[in-house]
């Protein structure tokens, strides 16, 4: 998290004297398994992480809003009555502008005010620095209305993304950003939007986020490509099976699908979901090492039945498993580079970053960055 402080003089040098304000942090998530299943109505188990995107928000009377940007360094402004003529300058201040739309859609009073903003969460990383940004400014915008009703906060981010930015996601980035709780995965049904929590307790293990620094843009690319495959491979298991969604599909179904690109994908989804609710189990029983075999099964199905890791991810993950204090590795998020995870013994991490880090630039002539992090709580206001 971005220090308060640090914030204060960033606001000051922006828009002057600073006494009364309001400040707030929305964090990335890690999805721990469960990939490309959130559009596809199966479960996930992603948590929110410790990196994000913190802000200062002061308030006043009038209906122009001020948002600026440290990590972009550009100022963003609007009239929330005239909010088609926002002055988009670059993408993240698209998504500011789409959750805006949604409030006033939905005829949520909105504020005006002076914000400032900065990230310690890897933009286009895989880590949901959209989402992030989309739940932050949301619940800034009206905390009291968002702080009690958390699944709206969730649908109506989701909804900025998909109907005015243009990515037609899954509402997982969203849901786990809104429903974080410390310490704690989240097990969600993405068809019915409920969720139970566990806690997330590696014992000797810890969580590394390995980031390629190969930056995605899911806009361009073929995640939109890969839900319209999804979709086609469900109207030809209907033929046999009565379901709605792909991941309520059983796997003997798969079967019926002639083409084989389909056949590879629908083959993913379907195998995915039962590797989720295997991790699930695995963390309520404390089997950590089925955990790892889970997710090394989970990498080879994205690589090679999804076609969404990559030569840099894929990079990785193979280090990764020649590391014998790595118990498992995965890619993480929707793919075409971003970040990936590994299950590391605690008293190796810094050797596996080095081991790992090295040969990586290496193969890939660019640097690897590696993160450990840890579950915390969903979007809320710092106190």
């Amino acid at each position: 998290m971005i220090s308060i402080e640090c914030l204060k003089v960033i606001y000051q040098r922006q828009f002057g004297d600073l006494e009364d304000f309001e400040a707030y942090f929305s964090p990335g998530r890690v999805n721990l398994i469960g990939e490309h299943l959130d559009y596809n109505g199966g479960h996930v188990l992603p948590f929110a992480i410790d990196l994000g995107i913190t802000a200062i928000f002061v308030p006043h009377s009038t209906n122009v809003l001020h948002v600026f940007s440290e990590d972009f360094n550009e100022m963003f402004q609007v009239n929330l009555d005239l909010l088609n003529h926002g002055n988009i300058i670059s993408n993240w201040a698209s998504f500011v502008l789409a959750c805006l739309k949604i409030m006033k859609s939905r005829r949520i009073p909105m504020r005006g005010g002076n914000i400032v903003i900065q990230s310690d969460l890897p933009i286009a990383s895989g880590l949901s620095s959209s989402a992030a940004i989309e739940c932050l400014i949301l619940y800034m915008m009206a905390p009291e209305v968002y702080d009690r009703d958390r699944l709206s906060l969730a649908i109506d981010a989701q909804r900025a993304e998909v109907e005015e930015v243009g990515v037609k996601c899954g509402i997982m980035d969203q849901y786990a950003i809104a429903f974080g709780k410390e310490n704690c995965a989240i097990l969600l049904n993405c068809l019915q939007l409920k969720h139970e929590y566990v806690p997330l307790d590696l014992k000797d293990y810890q969580l590394v986020v390995m980031n390629t620094n190969f930056p995605r843009n899911l806009i361009d690319s073929k995640y939109n490509e890969r839900k319209s495959e999804c979709e086609r491979a469900l109207q030809e298991i209907q033929s046999l099976e009565p379901v709605s969604h792909l991941a309520q599909a059983h796997v003997i179904s798969v079967g019926v699908i002639e083409d084989d690109l389909l056949y590879y994908r629908a083959k993913h989804v379907v195998t995915e979901e039962q590797r989720v609710l295997a991790a699930f189990d695995a963390l309520n029983l404390g089997r950590i090492d089925y955990l790892g075999n889970l997710l090394w099964q989970s990498h080879q199905s994205l690589d090679e039945d999804y076609e969404v890791a990559g030569d840099a991810l894929n990079c990785l993950i193979h280090y990764a498993h020649k590391f014998r204090g790595c118990i498992g590795a995965r890619m993480t998020g929707a793919g075409f580079g971003g970040c990936a995870i590994a299950i590391v013994d605690k008293s190796l991490v810094n050797r596996f970053c080095t081991y790992v880090g090295r040969k990586y630039e290496t193969d890939q002539n660019r640097k690897a960055d590696f993160y450990l992090v840890k579950p915390v709580d969903g979007v809320s206001r710092i106190k």
